[in-house]
């Protein structure tokens, strides 16, 4: 299960976990038994530690608060972008050796030719964001007395964007780490290096996902070419929102003066206001339907449709896509929870059949690890 913690605490033994309000602590109630009552122990988040900590100080995540860890999810689907693995063996034909990743190239070259000729969709997770990385109260770390944001740690942005209202609206719509910025860039070098050509790209409102769209544009080489469409009816399902309200998104003209290549004579299928706070199940997939819908009709244009999202977005507006019904609402969150930052699928239309399928994505995975906060008094200086 997972805590949050609700105060700071200092550890008193060196056995003892470090933690501030808002950290996560995964806990596992198996290894519990031998602990003092009012104790637990278990592993920050945050920093990748762990230690016994005062379970006072904490209280339930809830489930939608704990979806960070970041692990690697593949989709069974045959592919047409092959890829080459580790130590193929080499294959004997007619008493030649032919490597299995030079005949796996040429179709890659081949499939990825053919692609240029269909319209496809991929749909992408936003990269990390910051409260993931340092908690709910993120904010609060990084703010002078003043209300002015200096940078507390390196993975936090080097600076904000302006905004018309207070700077603690970036509470409930946060941007992303510069590691964010790092991986989304990274995806659109990989995009590019596949010759992947992005003729359409959509975001939802949040700002960490149009800024994760502008880095993969960037890395692409498409930011001066292709603007982003914001879109509101791209936005996560409500109900998941921890402030219980739709956040003060920021404005298009603030994004255009914040740097952002936003399409201006875009006019979003949903306005802001249809949002409404805590929707219902039904209502999500329907708009997210609609919505898909409505793109697809928009996009006429042989290439690749961007689409940045979250990471309900994946199987919402896909399923639809390729005539899957909508997944259970039970188990919908638990798909959910196993989607990374930048997790992506991938469709492409099959004009021919009038119908979209689903393979492999033109990238492969974006994995990585947890780097905890370092203090280089403990343990170097001091005992």
């Amino acid at each position: 299960q997972t805590l949050r913690a609700l105060f700071q605490y200092k550890p008193q033994n060196i056995d003892e976990l470090m933690i501030n309000a808002g950290d996560f602590i995964y806990v596992d109630p198996t290894q519990q038994s031998d602990v003092s009552e009012g104790w637990v122990i278990g592993t920050s988040h945050r920093t990748g530690c762990r230690g016994f900590l005062p379970e006072n100080y904490t209280e339930r995540a809830n489930e939608s608060d704990t979806w960070v860890k970041h692990r690697e999810y593949v989709f069974e689907r045959p592919s047409r972008f092959f890829t080459q693995t580790e130590n193929e063996p080499n294959v004997k034909l007619h008493r030649e050796i032919h490597n299995l990743s030079m005949s796996r190239n040429v179709t890659n070259v081949l499939s990825l030719q053919n692609a240029t000729l269909r319209r496809g969709v991929l749909v992408m997770r936003h990269g990390e964001r910051v409260d993931q990385v340092f908690g709910k109260s993120w904010l609060q770390q990084c703010l002078t007395e003043d209300g002015k944001y200096y940078r507390a740690d390196l993975n936090f942005p080097s600076t904000l964007p302006k905004r018309k209202d207070s700077v603690k609206q970036f509470e409930y719509d946060p941007p992303l780490s510069c590691c964010g910025i790092f991986q989304s860039r990274l995806i659109g070098e990989a995009l590019l290096d596949q010759e992947v050509t992005v003729s359409y790209a959509y975001s939802s409102p949040a700002l960490r996902c149009i800024q994760t769209a502008q880095h993969v544009l960037q890395g692409l080489k498409l930011d001066q070419k292709v603007k982003i469409r914001v879109e509101p009816g791209l936005f996560e399902w409500t109900k998941w929102e921890a402030s219980r309200v739709i956040p003060d998104f920021m404005t298009v003209t603030e994004l255009v003066e914040a740097s952002y290549k936003i399409d201006l004579s875009y006019r979003g299928n949903f306005p802001p206001s249809s949002l409404v706070p805590s929707e219902s199940y039904e209502e999500y997939i329907s708009r997210s339907s609609e919505v898909i819908k409505q793109i697809i009709a928009a996009c006429t244009s042989k290439g690749v449709i961007l689409i940045v999202g979250h990471g309900s977005s994946l199987a919402s507006f896909t399923r639809p896509l390729i005539g899957l019904p909508a997944r259970d609402s039970s188990n919908f969150a638990q798909v959910v929870r196993k989607i990374p930052s930048l997790g992506m699928c991938y469709c492409e239309e099959i004009k021919e059949e009038n119908k979209w399928q689903m393979v492999n994505p033109p990238v492969k995975t974006l994995t990585h690890g947890a780097n905890a906060a370092f203090n280089w008094r403990n343990g170097i200086v001091e005992d």
